[in-house]
């Protein structure tokens, strides 16, 4: 996927879900996002099931676009992305990550919080960056952000609400990176539903 489409694809559906050691198998919670409308799902590569869901079960969802989360070397970018990931997110700043995305043409969300270290992590190479831990920033630090890099992308990880992400849209965020607001609690119908009704209020919180 090239920047201008991944950017096209979070333009229509600008909310990534964050599967960090999910509590229910991922097929579950995947086809449950999706019916809701969230296409972009992130799966930590601290998860056992990130690896081989990527390698065995993440074609077989049309519409999804499954990425790795929490990259934090060379060798995890090079092992998920030959399991099969579509997009790589990490925590932090990394040249070396970046480097490996860009080389295999993989779309990257690499982490970032101060001025400098989004406005290098652009540079480098980031598609969208990950700007955390957003909460604590606050949205009116996006609106601030906003002043010197009009242009780059910004991710608000972290925190991340459906009472707050009007905020974050409405203040310059591009995308939500949201955690567990949106994980299965169990594979319950209740469980599902209360999934699937947060991941439909994130999404219209960007129509305002």
């Amino acid at each position: 996927m090239k920047a201008e489409e991944l950017l096209s694809e979070l333009e229509a559906a600008p909310v990534v879900a964050i599967l960090r050691r999910p509590r229910v198998e991922v097929e579950l919670s995947v086809r449950a996002l999706l019916e809701a409308g969230v296409r972009f799902i992130e799966i930590t590569v601290d998860s056992p099931e990130c690896l081989p869901f990527l390698e065995s079960g993440a074609g077989k969802f049309k519409g999804a676009v499954i990425g790795a989360g929490t990259v934090t070397t060379p060798e995890l970018a090079d092992q998920a992305i030959q399991a099969g990931a579509r997009f790589l997110v990490t925590p932090n700043y990394s040249p070396e990550v970046i480097r490996i995305a860009r080389a295999h043409e993989i779309p990257i969300f690499p982490g970032a919080m101060t001025p400098t270290e989004i406005f290098s992590a652009y540079q480098a190479g980031g598609d969208v960056i990950k700007v955390f831990p957003a909460a604590t920033l606050g949205s009116a630090y996006f609106k601030e952000l906003r002043g010197p890099f009009p242009g780059i992308p910004l991710m608000a990880t972290g925190g991340i609400t459906v009472d707050n992400a009007a905020d974050f849209f409405a203040a310059g965020a591009t995308a939500l990176g949201v955690g567990s607001t949106l994980n299965l609690k169990d594979g319950t119908p209740g469980s599902i539903a209360a999934c699937q009704e947060s991941a439909r209020k994130l999404l219209a919180a960007k129509r305002g």
